[in-house]
């Protein structure tokens, strides 16, 4: 469904060249659910926006379901960090999570269908005439969240969107991320800081070097489908997998490559 090949990004800062991205290459089959992380700094941000259309890379090519992203495609969605930033204040909840659908020309009664499944989906079936400002942290993102999944994307890219929420409100949001997946069979990439949250959600977790930055590995999470926050992170399995992911982050950060690697 994506394919990164030896992607690249140099900037021009002050005169002097600056290379946030030296080659990463990996790919996304249909319907995976991929966490990716990286010391602080590697370009993960950089590799979202080229990902996504938003910047063009120095070399190397994005394929979304076989064709080369040249500019954001329409059948990708992206969720931030910053969520009250990316939400109308003076709109609604129905009226920010149906606003892309009017871009696509999608007929009412069709944006009316999607925007109720996704709000029920998030749990926002009873607030849709709320105002963003008349909303916790947790639910605007819950929003966001609902605005991306109606859009009917074939990838959805997720940039920390939990960073900013509290630890209770982002292991709740944690859980709807892989409900939603479950429901929708949409593929996502989740790019996180946090360690926990990588092992917990995804299906792989693919570990970005320091910058300038490459793949450094890709970790197969094998833990049961069926994940909760207490059993899964009392798996010795959960452990060991967070603890190899640490050890690779904590490499990358030395510019060397762990014991058993």
């Amino acid at each position: 469904m994506l394919d990164v090949t030896g992607l690249a990004k140099v900037y021009d800062a002050d005169g002097r060249k600056v290379e946030a991205v030296r080659d990463l290459t990996f790919t996304l089959a249909a319907g995976e659910l991929v966490c990716l992380v990286g010391p602080s700094g590697c370009g993960k941000t950089t590799l979202l926006k080229c990902i996504s259309g938003l910047m063009t890379p120095t070399a190397g090519t994005v394929t979304l379901a076989g064709r080369q992203v040249t500019g954001p495609p329409a059948d990708m969605a992206v969720v931030f960090q910053e969520y009250g930033r990316s939400l109308f204040p003076w709109m609604t909840v129905r009226q920010n999570v149906e606003l892309p659908l009017k871009e696509k020309k999608l007929p009412k009664a069709r944006r009316g269908e999607l925007v109720d499944e996704a709000l029920s989906a998030v749990g926002l079936a009873d607030a849709d005439g709320r105002y963003p400002w008349q909303l916790s942290g947790g639910m605007q993102q819950r929003v966001a969240i609902a605005r991306a999944i109606a859009y009917e994307p074939k990838v959805l890219l997720m940039d920390e969107p939990f960073a900013a929420v509290d630890a209770q409100t982002r292991a709740d949001l944690e859980d709807l991320i892989r409900t939603v997946w479950h429901k929708f069979g949409v593929t996502i990439l989740f790019v996180t800081h946090d360690i926990d949250e990588a092992v917990y959600l995804g299906q792989r977790v693919i570990v970005l070097s320091n910058s300038p930055t490459i793949v450094q590995d890709d970790l197969t999470v094998d833990l049961p489908d069926e994940r909760d926050q207490l059993t899964t992170r009392a798996d010795p399995r959960f452990t060991e997998l967070r603890a190899k992911v640490y050890a690779e982050i904590q490499a990358a950060k030395r510019g060397t490559v762990p014991v058993g690697s």
